[in-house]
Parts: C-alpha cells; sequence; structure tokens
C-alpha cells in the first residue's frame, strides 16, 4: 500500500485566496508534472477508460467489475476528508470486510482539508484520491478545476440539491431550529424563522459560523418568500443577536440546549438533536420543524490526480449505496434518498453553493457584524 500521508506541502495559501483566485492553483512552470497533465493522459483518461468499462452495469455487476478493475491497481486509496472520525471509521472498517481495502485517511476541518489540497496542487504534489468536504469547500475544489467528473450508478438517488458534476452528496446537513421540551411547553414552541428570532429574547442560542445558514434565510426566504428587503431581514439577525448567546460548535450549542441552559437554539443540526434525544433521552426536540428547512450538502469527488481512479470509484460507489445506512446508522442525514433524508413533507431550501462563494466575504463580514451584537462572551467548543 503506497503512504502519501507524511508529505509536507511547502507552497502557503492563504483562505482569502483559495475563495476568489480565478485560475488553476497548478497553473505555472510546473504544470506538466501534475498526474492530469501526463504524457499517458492521466488519471481523467484512466477514469474515462474505467467508465467505458462499466458502462451499462448496476449493482452487484458494477462493483463487481470496478472490484476486478481495483485489484489491477493495488491500491488503497487515500481519503481527505472532514468527516469525524465517528462518522468514517465505520466506513472504511465496512469497506474492508466487503472489498479487502484499507482506505488511508487523512482528517480535519473542511478550511484546513481545503488548504492542505490547495498547497498540495501548487507543489504539484497528489495527495488525496478521494475528496469529502463541506458543499462550500467541495464547489471551490470543482471550480479550481482539482475534481473528475463523477459518474455513478446511483446518482438519481441522490439528494437533488447534492448532485453536481464532479461531486455528489455523501450526507445533508440540516439546519433547524431546536428546543428544550422541559423549557418550552408545547404551544410555546417555534412556528416560523421570525419567532425564533424575536419570540425568546434572552433564552435563545446561535452558533457562531453559521453565515451560509444565515445567508440563505435572509435571500431564500426572508426576501423571496416574505417579501423583505435585505436590511429588514438583517435588523431580524441583529435584534436576536442582541439578547442571545453565541456559541462556537453545533455539538457544543445542542448539548448546553439539552441541558438547559437556554431554551432554543435557531441552527441546530438536525441528526445530533435527533441523536440527543434517542441516544441519551435529553429533552430535545425539533419536530414539527421550523420551515423552511435549510440544507446543505456534504459531498464526495475523485481528486484530479488519482492514481488509484477504479478504486476511488469503487469506494465512492459503496459509499453512496450501501454505506448510506452506516451513515444513518450514524444519526446522519444520508444524502442518498432510499436511505432516508429529509422528510418529503417539509419544506426545504437548498444552500447555493456557487452564488454564495461568489459572495462570501460579504456574507461571512455581515454575519460576523450580526454576532457582535450580542451582550455576552461566545462560548467556546469543548
Amino acid at each position: 500500500m503506497r503512504s502519501k500521508l507524511g508529505a509536507v506541502a511547502t507552497v502557503i495559501v492563504s483562505m482569502a485566496v483559495i475563495a476568489g483566485c480565478s485560475q488553476s492553483p497548478t497553473s505555472g512552470e510546473n504544470s506538466e508534472d501534475s498526474g492530469a497533465d501526463s504524457e499517458d493522459g492521466g488519471a481523467a483518461d484512466a477514469l474515462e477508460e474505467i467508465y467505458a468499462e462499466v458502462e451499462g452495469l448496476e449493482g452487484e455487476d458494477r462493483l463487481k467489475k470496478l472490484e476486478e478493475l481495483a485489484a489491477e491497481e493495488d491500491s488503497a486509496p487515500t481519503w481527505y476528508t472532514s468527516e469525524n472520525l465517528d462518522d468514517s471509521e465505520p466506513l472504511i472498517s465496512a469497506f474492508e470486510d466487503e472489498y479487502g481495502i484499507e482506505p488511508e485517511i487523512y482528517r480535519a476541518s473542511s478550511s484546513d482539508v481545503l488548504l492542505r489540497v490547495m498547497q498540495e496542487a501548487d507543489a504539484n504534489y497528489a495527495g488525496a484520491d478521494v475528496v469529502s468536504l463541506n458543499g462550500p469547500e467541495m464547489n471551490i475544489l470543482d471550480r479550481e478545476e482539482l475534481l473528475l467528473p463523477l459518474e455513478i450508478s446511483t446518482r438519481d438517488d441522490i439528494f437533488e440539491g447534492a448532485q453536481f458534476d464532479t461531486w455528489l452528496g455523501i450526507y445533508l446537513n440540516v439546519f433547524t431550529s431546536a428546543w428544550n421540551t422541559d423549557a418550552l411547553d408545547e404551544s410555546e414552541y417555534p412556528s416560523s424563522w421570525e419567532d425564533v428570532l424575536t419570540g425568546y429574547p434572552g433564552d435563545l442560542a446561535m452558533e457562531v459560523g453559521d453565515w451560509d445558514w444565515f445567508a440563505t434565510l435572509v435571500e431564500q426566504h426572508f426576501m423571496a418568500e416574505e417579501g423583505m428587503s435585505e436590511d429588514e431581514a438583517v435588523d431580524l439577525f441583529r435584534e436576536a443577536a442582541s439578547q442571545a448567546v453565541f456559541v462556537d460548535g453545533h455539538t457544543t450549542m445542542a448539548e448546553l440546549m439539552a441541558a438547559g441552559e437556554f431554551d432554543l437554539v435557531s441552527s441546530a443540526y438536525q441528526h445530533r438533536i435527533s441523536q440527543l434525544e434517542t441516544e441519551d433521552g435529553a429533552p430535545v426536540a425539533w419536530e414539527k420543524p421550523v420551515e423552511p428547512v435549510i440544507v446543505r450538502p456534504n459531498g464526495i469527488g475523485i481528486h484530479r490526480d488519482t492514481d488509484a481512479p477504479a478504486t476511488s470509484l469503487l469506494f465512492i460507489e459503496y459509499a453512496l449505496s450501501d454505506g448510506q445506512q452506516l451513515i444513518a446508522d450514524q444519526f446522519r442525514t444520508p444524502a442518498n434518498t432510499e436511505y432516508g433524508g429529509v422528510p418529503e413533507r417539509y419544506e426545504t431550501v437548498t444552500v447555493d453553493l456557487e452564488k454564495l462563494n461568489d459572495e462570501r466575504d460579504r456574507w461571512e463580514k455581515l454575519y460576523e457584524e450580526v454576532v457582535r451584537e450580542s451582550k455576552t462572551d461566545v462560548i467556546e467548543e469543548d
């Protein structure tokens, strides 16, 4: 098994440059050294040949053929991911049990993984075969042409808002308001986003980094559906922040709410609330949800310079089919609708990744201004 994880990239790239640059990070004098530009056509051509080999095959027949092609590569894929180890390790273990291949893993935050991939691209070093990050970071990798076209047999089963040419959703982050059922009677549960932001002064917690949730609600709900101006919508968040506490970390925020530190949270991850309720018996709830529910996909794709394209594709096919049950078992929301997903009876709005990355600086700064309206210190994640 090849080992890539010890290599150190030497090119320093700021996140501001990553988000805003317009040319490929591998362009320049040494770009011919990358796998995509090698004399034999590189990973892109190799993957196209693999797609041709499995064309028309479905289900077990397709996976069996991919397994044969992966055996010819005799190489384990390296997976760069932002998934927590509690979520990623069961998938790795199940894949190894099924195919006798143990992926190597590098795990860090989405921003740190993105930075590493960009640094390695500038250094003409192919560290990752498969990359799995938050939607905004996957969108940046797509823009920088660091992902290969992704064709899998279960594409049509993936949540529509998580289908892209070079990556697909592996699970969904579902932002929802949630509350402590010991603190609030059923008659006091919020019924609208305006209610969440204005109806619980002194009893509300908000997450310090949820600029994309904030931007989506402002533009796609308050402006598009409620007819507010941007200033009017943002003022609702300022009013909420002035009487709210901010927490760094969705898990910490949910756990503190469950412990009775505050009555209501504005943007919990739905899966974490369900886990606290089901596994820990915590007095928390999120249903009937405040609508629309905000959805942001976490994605998975094949790195442009992989030298194990068949094995990488096999891993992704597995992760987006049988592996989706493992994701559901961890209380995540699978992107494959055959394994769960957001109930169809609920109105959803998907984060517009392309638009928000274009406007990221503005929305991040605006949300920072909202956060500064709070009269209390941010509660840091443990």
